[in-house]
């Protein structure tokens, strides 16, 4: 897939292989996310990381991914080092078994390991585990988490993992996306160049799922080293090719997503129950998971949150969302995915939209459809998505202060493993070609009569303006009794307004897209807007 954005003389290169953690076997778990660590590290014709080629050309944006669905590899580079960004990735899907030894393996299961520990190690880093193996029956493709097991990781022989790659990281289950400064005729040739010669390989077909529903609702209580009492609910509910997408997502926004959520007017801002509050959709291929959680004010009864959560909840089922609600979280969640349409890669941008809906849904237009489904959504469709799959047995948890149960460490060091034989094929790299020069917009500069000089540079890859207003102070002139008093003032500015409310100032930039947002360092204090530029006036 080419799309071409001539704004900078950049391309992203954001490759996405239909593999992921719910495709593994029992017994692998771990396999995709450990996959994605070894093709980081060299292939066939560029020993060592891959990290430091990136550095080596000038590319920006790059990492990689695994999730549930999909293991992606992606970099913004040069126009003048496309050839040797087409030539990195191509190397590490046709030509990278060669390169993988069993010391490399040895130390990219340490390295996931360590990444296990580091998140499990969080305050609440093992809940996802608990959510995981009770919203969803065993032999479920989504019952693991991505990350794996410590067992499965040290058991994992390089024969295996070898085997794992043969098996799914053929070009036939890939998606290859290049945006920016390239045409699909310029595109075409290079692309056959450096990826033609790579043989197909077995076709693998993503696991299928259903959606569970438990017989009963289920809680249990955990510890751990937290500050404070959080009340959490769990849905397992229809993912992203499902038409009630848009109506669930929206529907999470309203009550616990947006700044002017119900749970945040009702438990946060007018009750002071709790202090922290949230609930949305985490939608993924074949199902998606519902969340709404509550942080206990300290000194508050938990069971009064909770049961004030109830209540809240029922009133929402049974009477849904306003028409303002629907509109404002409507806006909201375009404006903010059409401002991610500005870059050409990264995590988001026009790569990762094109990309996503071609594996998913095979059509890389999806994103278009989705934003067409969120602009259109009534009030009386989220109301029955909620009713239909929020009524039903929920998971729960309280996750309290405490001692954190033992945690399951890896064995250690393995003995060599039984490996299969490879062969390395040598492929000339490319050379790397000039890059055009930077042709940035012209720059307009005028005063205000009230003093404040205004530069204005016009954009035009998506509708959206974006001001700041920068004055000349920071936290270096707080005064030595007034530490963090900067920071204080900034962090009051969103608070209330000329007689406007917290609340009425969430409920207003949501109603426009618009956001806000005050910060500020050692020497300066700046405010933000994004707007969409149909409501720059207002």
């Amino acid at each position: 897939i080419v799309h071409e954005d001539r704004k900078a003389p950049v391309v992203a290169i954001s490759t996405w292989y239909n593999v992921g953690s719910k495709d593994e076997p029992k017994g692998k778990t771990g396999f995709a996310h450990l996959f994605e660590h070894i093709m980081f590290n060299g292939s066939e014709n560029l020993p060592g990381d891959f990290f430091e080629y990136l550095q080596n050309i000038g590319a920006t944006d790059y990492n990689g991914t695994t999730w549930f669905d999909r293991t992606n590899y992606f970099q913004t580079v040069p126009r003048g080092a496309l050839d040797m960004g087409l030539f990195m990735e191509s190397d590490r899907m046709g030509y990278l078994l060669g390169a993988v030894t069993q010391e490399k393996l040895d130390n990219q299961i340490g390295v996931v390991q360590n990444e296990k520990r580091q998140g499990d190690n969080r305050p609440g880093g093992l809940v996802d585990y608990e959510v995981l193996a009770n919203l969803f029956p065993d032999g479920h493709p989504y019952q693991h988490d991505t990350i794996g097991s410590m067992a499965d990781l040290d058991s994992a022989s390089l024969r295996d993992v070898k085997q794992w790659f043969i098996d799914k990281y053929a070009p036939n289950n890939a998606v290859l996306v290049l945006a920016g400064d390239i045409s699909a005729a310029e595109a075409r040739p290079l692309v056959e160049k450096y990826f033609a010669a790579i043989p197909r390989g077995p076709v693998n077909n993503p696991a299928e799922a259903d959606v569970p529903t438990l017989s009963a609702p289920k809680s249990i209580v955990m510890k751990d080293r937290v500050a404070a009492v959080q009340l959490q609910r769990h849905w397992a509910v229809p993912g992203l090719l499902s038409d009630q997408l848009a109506a669930l997502d929206l529907g999470g926004s309203i009550l616990g997503g947006l700044a002017s959520s119900r749970l945040d007017k009702i438990l946060v801002r007018d009750e002071k129950l709790a202090v922290a509050v949230t609930a949305g959709l985490q939608p993924f291929h074949r199902i998606g998971m519902f969340q709404v959680t509550a942080t206990v004010k300290p000194g508050v009864d938990p069971a009064v949150v909770d049961q004030r959560l109830t209540e809240i909840m029922a009133d929402y089922l049974a009477n849904g969302p306003t028409e303002d609600e629907v509109r404002r979280a409507a806006t909201q969640d375009v404006a903010s995915r059409i401002r991610g349409l500005e870059q050409v890669g990264g995590f988001g941008g026009k790569a990762v939209a094109l990309a996503e809906g071609q594996v998913y849904a095979a059509d890389s237009n999806f994103y278009k459809k989705t934003l067409d489904a969120y602009a259109a959504v009534t009030p009386a469709e989220i109301k029955a998505a909620m009713q239909q799959w929020l009524s039903r047995p929920s998971f729960n948890v309280r996750l309290e202060p405490g001692e954190r149960p033992p945690y399951e460490e890896a064995k250690g060091p393995k003995s060599a493993k039984a490996d299969m034989p490879s062969t390395k094929t040598v492929r000339p790299l490319p050379a790397i070609g000039q890059t055009p020069p930077l042709d940035f917009p012209d720059v307009q500069h005028v005063t205000l009569s009230n003093g404040v000089k205004l530069s204005y540079a016009q954009r035009t890859a998506v509708p959206v303006t974006n001001l700041a207003l920068s004055f000349d102070a920071g936290y270096s002139a707080d005064v030595r009794a007034g530490r963090g008093l900067q920071n204080l003032t900034l962090n009051l500015l969103e608070e209330g307004a000329d007689g406007l409310t917290s609340q009425q100032i969430a409920e207003e930039q949501e109603r426009l897209g618009a956001q806000i947002a005050a910060s500020g360092g050692a020497d300066r204090s700046n405010v933000t807007l994004s707007a969409l530029t149909a409501n720059l006036g207002p």
